[in-house]
């Protein structure tokens, strides 16, 4: 398992729990070398060792003299105190990881505890330990405790009294350990469908807040936080689920990304409407409304985070080059390519290069997903997301979390740029008009010899621009496909010139698309309620495509009047 998968799985939880170790203090009370010790779920590791150097100005430098694993890229970026608050930054492969810990108000005191972290919801307790090392041992860096034994016992064992069972056991031999915290969470989430296990739930969560807060306040909060979710997604304990979502928003500070306090806010106005305080929820409507434009804002001002520069469109139309997107909400991988696919956007003009979305329940459930996109996926026999394809031939290595975005983007930029002098084969007019809640959709084909056999004219409707605050952190979703009108069979071309038209109603289809949703709702949970489903700002693309070989030969768009 990679370094960074050590780091950030959680098997139970999807996240991780980090642990640093810090010593006796000095004249100079952070000076020296420290020793920083990961545990997690499945293994404890030696990541590294720290020098501290106290310059002038009461400033600090530290340095990453030693990995626990070798060629490891990790590097120190910055430190700084303030008062009590000890605030380390580390780079690792890439990613800014965030050590945050409040020192003591004794000196002799030796541990140092805190939280490491890049984001709120993927938080991971700390120490830091003085040390004379100044090497460590990469064959002894990673071990399995005891407690990660049990715990790994536990949680793949299929019995669930047996795993129970097996979580009290751990509880009750390492309740200090780190991972008590994981195993409270998990042991709650399988009590909380049993009727009569309120009063040891609540013994369970005190025990693991009290651990947590020992980390402070963030770890606290993220802990109340699961806590409180696997509350809410039970069937017989619910009403307790307010508590720990309250306590969790009360320990994030304003210094929390506000997407994650919106998040929050959110599962919280869930919780007090399934618990019946209803009155409650609205009352938390302003605030959410308020968080939800906070983060739209950040977001729009950091993505992408790289410079993006429109090309200079040609002045004798060529033909369309078509990128299509498979992805998922739910899809941790698939944001590096969500990211480089909107900046393809903002490059090329909407007619040289012609963007589609399709989003499918991959990983998990995702509310952007549709029959028509799942057709599509099928069509192309997409094993995974994200798969992008050019002109109806695939593409690889798109895939990766943000700071991927600018590479993914110029491996774009380089496939696009190899297809953009290509003449059309036919000329496409196509028309939209909006009457009511229904579209009247024509295409003219002309212009065209040789046609392959299998050639053939289809339609797609595509929302240019939904909002949705996805897990995956994507706030806004670009050309979502929301149904082929007229068939993925497409339709024939004539001998010299194809005339098609189809119609589109609104209504019916914005009721097909929420029908779907909730009849999968039912056998797989969504992560939320949102059906984003506004249906406004649309845009018709034709397509002409061999369906023999998948190939993309030309496409035109024409936007719908608002």
């Amino acid at each position: 398992m990679s370094l960074l998968k050590l780091l950030c799985t959680w098997p139970v939880l999807c996240s991780a729990l980090l642990l640093t170790r810090l010593s006796a203090y000095s004249a100079a009370p952070p000076a020296g070398t420290w020793k920083l010790t990961v545990y997690q779920s499945s293994s404890e590791l030696d990541l590294c060792l720290v020098k501290i150097i106290a310059e002038d100005n009461q400033r600090w430098r530290a340095t990453v003299i030693a990995r626990g694993v070798p060629d490891l890229d990790l590097v120190a970026e910055k430190l700084s105190i303030t008062g009590r608050k000890l605030v380390l930054t580390l780079n690792l492969a890439g990613n800014s990881y965030t050590v945050t810990a409040t020192m003591p108000e004794q000196p002799a005191v030796n541990i140092l505890y805190g939280v490491f972290g890049r984001r709120p919801d993927m938080l991971l307790p700390v120490i830091l330990e003085r040390t004379d090392q100044q090497e460590l041992d990469p064959k002894k860096s990673v071990r399995q405790s005891p407690a990660n034994k049990a715990f790994v016992e536990a949680v793949g064992t299929a019995n669930q009294e047996r795993q129970r069972e097996l979580l009290r056991t751990l509880l009750k031999q390492h309740g200090e350990n780190p991972i008590a915290i994981f195993a409270t969470v998990q042991l709650i989430t399988l009590l909380a469908d049993i009727e009569g296990q309120t009063k040891e739930i609540q013994g369970l969560a005190q025990d693991a807040l009290h651990l947590a807060a020992k980390y402070g306040p963030a770890l606290e909060g993220n802990a109340a936080w699961r806590i409180g979710e696997a509350l809410l997604n039970s069937s017989k304990n619910q009403d307790l689920a307010p508590t720990y979502l309250e306590r969790a928003i009360s320990l994030f500070s304003a210094e929390a990304p506000a997407s994650f306090r919106a998040r929050l806010h959110k599962i919280l106005a869930k919780a007090y409407r399934v618990s019946g305080q209803a009155a409650k929820a609205q009352a938390l409507m302003a605030k959410i409304e308020a968080l939800e434009r906070q983060a739209d804002d950040e977001y729009r001002r950091s993505v992408p985070p790289f410079p993006v520069h429109p090309v200079q469109p040609r002045k004798e139309p060529g033909r369309a080059v078509v990128l299509e997107l498979f992805t998922g909400t739910q899809c941790p991988p698939c944001v590096a390519a969500d990211v480089a696919f909107d900046a393809i956007g903002r490059t090329y003009s909407p007619t040289q290069v012609i963007l589609l979305q399709y989003h499918l329940h991959i990983p998990r459930a995702d509310p952007l997903t549709n029959p028509d996109t799942i057709k599509r996926s099928e069509f192309y026999q997409v094993q995974g997301t994200p798969t992008a394809l050019i002109n109806g031939k695939p593409t690889s290595g798109l895939g990766g979390p943000m700071q991927y975005a600018e590479s993914r983007y110029k491996t774009l930029l380089k496939l696009i740029n190899a297809h953009l002098q290509a003449e059309p084969p036919c000329h496409i007019d196509l028309q939209v008009r909006k009457q009511d809640h229904h579209l009247d959709i024509e295409a003219t084909v002309s212009g065209y010899k040789n046609m392959p056999e299998k050639a053939r004219l289809l339609f797609v409707l595509v929302e240019k621009e939904v909002r949705y605050p996805a897990p995956n952190e994507i706030r806004f979703h670009h050309h979502v496909v929301r149904a082929i009108p007229g068939g993925h069979e497409g339709f024939a071309l004539e001998k010299d010139k194809t005339r098609q038209s189809v119609r589109v109603d609104l209504v019916n289809l914005e009721k097909d698309l929420r029908d779907y949703l909730n009849r999968y709702a039912r056998e797989t949970p969504f992560p939320d309620d949102e059906q984003p489903l506004e249906l406004r700002h649309l845009r018709v693309i034709a397509l002409i495509q061999d369906l023999a070989t998948r190939e993309i030969l030309h496409a035109a768009l024409a936007d719908v009047p608002d």
